[in-house]
């Protein structure tokens, strides 16, 4: 039998505290992962030797180093497809004058692993903070229910226990509704959420297959005053899916050994 080493799983709880503190304490660090403050400083002082955080000694903050970029670079290389698809993605965020997003689902959030946003003088909205490596949760975003709808067996199972927090008054919570809404998303192939996100934002998406057991969310965002369901439905979607088209037979010449599974070393 393999034993997980904790040392290892302790630093990597730390590390994501940055996801959620920009430039957290020791603290806050210790807070959120459970550990005492001296434990803590000890795996804090070894990130910190090697090279993946440094120290404000004025502030008593702890933030990350560039080298913690290496990590994500090398995950994202690996995956392949965001660098297949950043063209495609480029084109279809110039068409719709929006922005398109690339994602994994990683349990009940989607991780943003491609991005590209519309020139500033051709967007017609105020892009949201969003960038690669960005969680958000799945159950309000596009990409999110077609991932869960292609990628998990029980729906509703998953939904009862999956987080569902009101992002908007507009955010669907009701799990038994959500749960249908996803089934019926992996039916149609699509989904579509009006400001469950954002105010101001809807949203299509779209799921592109890799031949493996990898499967990736496409999704399109533009204003919601300026683009109603149907329009979504009539005008977006067939861009939305022949990009996801062209994007899978790219993928398929250039990798025909599929894609890793690799979500983890996204966290």
């Amino acid at each position: 039998m393999v034993v997980s080493n904790r040392s290892l799983s302790r630093g990597l709880t730390i590390l994501r505290v940055f996801n959620e503190i920009p430039a957290p304490t020791l603290t806050e660090i210790a807070t959120r992962v459970g550990l005492t403050k001296a434990t803590c400083l000890r795996f804090l002082r070894t990130l910190q030797e090697e090279g993946y955080l440094s120290f404000n000694e004025q502030t008593k903050r702890y933030q990350l180093r560039p080298l913690i970029l290496e990590l994500g670079y090398a995950a994202l290389s690996s995956l392949s497809l965001p660098m297949i698809a950043e063209p495609e993605m480029e084109a279809l965020a110039a068409e719709v004058r929006g922005s398109v997003n690339l994602s994994m689902l990683d349990g009940d959030e989607v991780v943003i692993v491609g991005r590209q946003v519309a020139s500033r003088e051709t967007r017609n909205l105020v892009t949201m903070n969003i960038h690669i490596g960005t969680r958000l949760p799945a159950h309000c975003t596009a990409m999110g229910r077609v991932l869960i709808a292609t990628e998990v067996e029980d729906i509703p199972a998953f939904v009862s226990t999956m987080r569902v927090t009101k992002m908007t008054p507009k955010t669907l919570i009701h799990r038994a509704h959500l749960a249908h809404e996803i089934q019926e998303a992996g039916q149609r192939g699509w989904a579509v959420v009006e400001e469950q996100l954002g105010l101001g934002y809807s949203a299509i998406g779209v799921t592109v297959r890799t031949g493996g057991s990898q499967a990736f969310g496409l999704a399109v965002s533009v204003p919601s005053k300026e683009f109603t369901r149907a329009r979504l439905v009539r005008e977006v979607l067939p861009l939305l899916q022949a990009a996801a088209d062209r994007l899978e037979r790219a993928f398929a010449h250039s990798s025909p050994g599929g894609v890793p599974e690799i979500r983890r070393e996204l966290a």
